[in-house]
């Protein structure tokens, strides 16, 4: 209904126990925002919202909207400040994602990921002189750029595990990042990645979410807008590319989940649904909501050392193993080798 694709609820809730159950489903994905105007019509056709459901509906909302006006001004602030310096920018995701949407300013937003061009440790050292750095990985890097919003700055926009399809992915974000770095767009205020690359770019986001902590339905609702904005020939290229990275089966379980769950139309999908694939995929969103962070499977301890999170990591990868073999049998290969790697060059180290 939020998205257009239906118009009335087969079941609505008829207890306040039932409404407070649909409102929590949709916190755990971050919907809140985008099915409040929902909501919103629902309560004056329907008596029995309870006005505590739907009050706490009304407010998040308020406050994603009041969250993505300063989010608006800090990724263009981001922008002005790392070109002045030299360096060009694109946005990654959040309010570059939130534009595709019909209406931005009730997408959930999160941290700021900002893709940076140059060499990996002339942006650490760049970063280093205007702010704390707290941590270096292969891709990213986690910094306080702004007092009250987290902003990962990334290297590369993502990697795989497996080298030879490492390899792949990263020739190819180095074929098209000049088209990232030029994309500016004039009503945002900053450079957005395009339909190709995030025809590419979301696909692979969802893939290392749900094989490293759990992801929730907002990202394939992203990954839904772009499909949306594609045309014959936007598709066309971007099986292509997805061909390219070996990622056309996963492409097809997400196929499954946004036409089960979203409803799109078979001209918009890349590729023809697989259900067996698309099932075990829609089990494990449901499952582990935003980020994997209602997963009790991912459960740790506070505080968890770099040992632990590793086998917990490799633990959660074992049961993937049969639908993704490469890149869960060389997780444990790469996350020692990028301990070492992070050790050689001094990221290991607080202020190095």
């Amino acid at each position: 209904m939020s998205l257009g694709n239906r118009e009335s609820l087969s079941n609505p809730p008829q207890t306040r126990e039932e409404w407070e159950e649909l409102c929590t489903l949709a916190a755990r994905h971050n919907f809140l925002g985008l099915t409040f105007p929902v909501i919103d019509e629902l309560h004056d056709t329907l008596e029995n919202i309870p006005l505590s459901v739907y009050s706490r509906w009304a407010m998040v909302t308020e406050k994603i909207q009041k969250k993505n006006a300063k989010m608006m001004g800090y990724c263009q602030d981001l922008y002005h400040s790392f070109r002045a310096d030299g360096f060009r920018t694109c946005l990654l995701k959040g309010q570059a994602a939130a534009s595709l949407y019909p209406n931005p300013m009730l997408r959930q937003s999160g941290d700021i990921d900002l893709w940076v061009e140059g060499d990996r440790q002339v942006v650490v050292d760049y970063l280093r002189s205007r702010c704390e750095v707290h941590k270096v990985v292969y891709h990213h890097c986690d910094t306080k750029l702004l007092p009250d919003v987290g902003v990962e700055v990334h290297f590369t926009p993502s990697w795989m595990n497996a080298p030879w399809a490492n390899a792949r992915l990263q020739e190819w974000f180095e074929s098209v990042q000049e088209n990232q770095f030029s994309n500016f767009d004039e009503k945002l205020g900053f450079c957005v990645p395009t339909l190709r690359f995030n025809a590419v770019y979301m696909l692979i986001h969802i893939f290392r979410h749900v094989l490293e902590e759990g992801v929730g339905l907002r990202q394939l609702l992203d990954y839904y807008y772009v499909l949306m904005h594609m045309d014959n020939d936007d598709r066309i290229t971007a099986r292509a590319d997805i061909e390219t990275l070996r990622l056309e089966d996963f492409a097809a379980s997400v196929m499954y989940v946004l036409k089960k769950v979203f409803l799109i139309s078979n001209n918009n999908l890349l590729y023809a649904p697989d259900e067996r694939g698309g099932r075990f995929l829609l089990n494990e969103i449901m499952r582990a909501g935003n980020f994997g962070r209602y997963d009790e499977r991912n459960a740790h301890k506070k505080g968890e050392g770099l040992v632990a999170h590793g086998k917990r990591k490799v633990g959660r990868g074992l049961r993937y193993l049969w639908r993704y073999p490469s890149e869960v049998l060389f997780m444990p290969q790469f996350i020692i080798w990028q301990y070492f790697w992070r050790r050689s060059l001094g990221y290991l180290y607080k202020g190095r």
